[in-house]
């Protein structure tokens, strides 16, 4: 017969495993996103080639890129069916991590549009961008993918701006002024801007289409997205 201490001992050791298993999770995620190496995030892409292996992959699909907020998004293969779309959303990756994985995360799957949606990690912890640094980035992407993929279509996200990161806002406009200018030299580019449909009527971000903390979107701020991201691939929409 166990004794009630005994018995309490273990009930509190199993209680304590999933709390231990959540803070190693944390501690590895924030780990990673303090490296300032594609490396942080092999891991990941080993496991989307171990699921690619056995899954039958679309032809031409719209594919997502980006960090966390890729990773966070549901929903959106139901909204553009019958488009095949794949997500692949790499841990808190910046576009410098995207670029690095090119061949395996975007040129393996032989997509007729990407999808680029870049996260906060491009002004903070993993990176400290400017608006020009942003710009440049998505510039190096955009030649990669067009020397590849040369009659491919790509959209671009601008950032987000959230209610945590308010320093952002500022950054955030000036790299969209001069994403606009860039967009508009690339006929296979497509920019779109979210931040309209996701403030309050001053101008800044509604806490309405942010999850608690205001740092991600909730599934009413991922709807927004879906439906501007719809608009702009329905057919006879301009590239």
């Amino acid at each position: 017969m166990y004794s009630w201490k005994a018995i309490r001992n273990v009930c509190l050791a199993l209680l304590l495993i999933p709390i231990g298993h959540f803070a190693w999770l944390v501690a590895r995620d924030t780990l990673q996103t303090l490296q300032d190496s594609p490396a942080a995030w092999q891991g990941e892409m080993q496991a989307y080639t171990r699921a690619d292996q056995r899954a039958t992959l679309p032809d031409q699909p719209v594919l997502v890129v980006g960090g966390r907020r890729v990773k966070l998004w549901q929903g959106l293969p139901e909204l553009l069916a019958p488009q095949p779309v794949l997500m692949r959303g790499l841990g808190s990756a910046i576009v410098e991590d995207i670029a690095h994985y090119y061949d395996r995360l975007i040129g393996f799957y032989r997509p007729a549009t990407v999808v680029l949606l870049p996260g906060n990690s491009e002004f903070h912890l993993r990176d400290q961008k400017d608006a020009p640094a942003l710009v440049a980035a998505i510039g190096a992407l955009e030649a990669e993918d067009a020397r590849l993929r040369e009659n491919g279509r790509l959209v671009v996200f601008v950032p987000v701006k959230s209610p945590f990161y308010p320093q952002d806002f500022a950054t955030i406009d000036e790299a969209k002024q001069s994403l606009q200018a860039w967009a508009s030299e690339r006929p296979r580019v497509t920019l779109l801007d979210p931040n309209p449909l996701l403030q309050d009527l001053d101008g800044t971000p509604s806490g309405r289409y942010f999850r608690p903390g205001g740092l991600h979107l909730n599934d009413q701020g991922y709807a927004r997205l879906g439906l501007l991201l719809q608009d702009a691939l329905a057919p006879g929409q301009a590239q």
